[in-house]
């Protein structure tokens, strides 16, 4: 799937969930995009930012749980996790990251997983054997 549909899905994905939870006036605030949602959302709760994401690759929810578990040993799903022996950063604490907002780093940490493993699941079993994907 191209780069820009996976990003118009997820985006309207994300943001149907989004009006979902939202309150009523949340939901219809003129002032706040579509964008300035999501991204609040990532921020807010990292982990239901990227179950939602993952949906864009047609990954099911076996591969969110491979997913939680490699973010989880990377860096907690913590946006700031900062490996003082490498250059990696961030939730999937990829090398060179410099985004510093969570929806960024979740976002290039699922292309990254997708041209490189696949799926999380495949990334996953590669972490178990040699403690890095």
């Amino acid at each position: 799937m191209q780069k820009q549909n996976k990003q118009k899905i997820l985006l309207t994905t994300v943001t149907g969930l989004l009006l979902v939870l939202a309150s009523p006036a949340e939901a219809n605030a003129p002032h706040i995009s579509k964008e300035e949602k999501v991204a609040h959302l990532a921020l807010q709760n990292p982990k239901k930012y990227a179950q939602i994401a993952i949906k864009a690759y047609n990954w099911n929810t076996n591969q969110f749980v491979c997913l939680s578990q490699l973010w989880g040993k990377e860096s907690a799903w913590n946006y700031k996790a900062d490996n003082p022996t490498s250059s990696a950063y961030g939730i999937a604490q990829m090398l060179g990251e410099k985004a510093k907002h969570p929806k960024k780093q979740i976002d290039n940490g699922l292309r990254y997983i997708e041209h490189r493993y696949g799926d999380p699941c495949t990334a996953w079993k590669k972490w178990q054997r040699q403690r890095w994907y």
